[in-house]
């Protein structure tokens, strides 16, 4: 876990809070067609809600809207990434209830993940990528709106075995995820701001890891393109070693009876049907 830091930031700077969003949606998006943010395979463009609430966002919040690059056109986003986002949430907080998660010295350093909307562009729009070329995105076109996580942003582990290393906590809550649904879900994908009292508290934590867009993996692929099914729950255990949280959890000895390593471990997501 992050050691303690010195508080640098502003006091009205924040990570705000999504929870209690309701279902408002009366107000619109007003977005920025460049990107704030590059992946792999999409880049990330901030918004704001103007004129009321977005999807229960309320008026003023600050947005992210992610897009596909060039090149992954086939996929898409759908109710089932909203319902992989709630359920990743949930176990997060069941984990921070029975983990009880700190610092090395002391302070609680809780797992949180971010709500998640689904939307749809209500007109053709033009976006740009970090080379000044069009992306172009067609009216009912649907995407995955998420508040803005301000702080450094890292990539924690992958959905096909990766992991930075750093942040054994959260390895330790990917495998403790499969133990706690019997096999039945790995969360991993895991990546987001780790704050250690820099100045971005997040509902009064100045110690948090706040995290978004993870996958879930399962054996009946139930979770949309980043879910790699019974392989990337093999790929993770195939790469972990269980940790102090691990052990700290007595879950370092429950594992997959055998795990089949059939695909490239790497550092970005990986999507399903881009691996068949």
């Amino acid at each position: 876990m992050p050691k303690r830091g010195r508080n640098g930031g502003s006091s009205f700077e924040r990570n705000g809070a999504d929870s209690n969003r309701g279902g408002r949606n009366n107000g619109w998006l007003d977005f920025c067609s460049l990107p704030m943010g590059v992946g792999t395979s999409r880049l990330a463009f901030r918004c704001r809600v103007r004129d009321g609430c977005y999807r229960g966002y309320t008026e003023g919040s600050y947005g992210i809207v992610k897009i596909f690059m060039e090149g992954y056109e086939a996929m898409s986003v759908s109710g089932a990434d909203v319902a992989m986002q709630v359920d990743a949430r949930h176990l997060a907080c069941q984990f921070n209830d029975l983990c009880k998660p700190t610092t090395y010295d002391g302070y609680s350093c809780n797992i949180h993940i971010r709500d998640a909307a689904l939307g749809y562009f209500t007109e053709d729009r033009t976006f740009y990528d970090n080379h000044g070329r069009r992306l172009r995105v067609e009216e009912h076109e649907e995407f995955l709106l998420e508040r803005e996580i301000r702080g450094r942003f890292e990539k924690f582990n992958s959905n096909s075995g990766w992991s930075s290393g750093r942040d054994p906590i959260l390895d330790a809550f990917s495998h403790w995820s499969w133990v706690q649904t019997d096999g039945e879900a790995l969360v991993c994908d895991l990546q987001g701001h780790r704050e250690e009292d820099e100045g971005l508290p997040h509902t009064g934590e100045h110690f948090y890891y706040l995290l978004t867009d993870p996958a879930i993996c399962t054996p009946c692929h139930d979770y949309g393109e980043s879910d790699l099914g019974q392989a990337g729950i093999d790929a993770f255990f195939a790469h972990h070693t269980c940790n102090e949280w691990c052990k700290h959890l007595d879950i370092e000895y429950e594992k997959p009876a055998y795990t089949r390593f059939a695909i490239p471990r790497r550092q970005s997501t990986s999507y399903y049907s881009l691996l068949r």
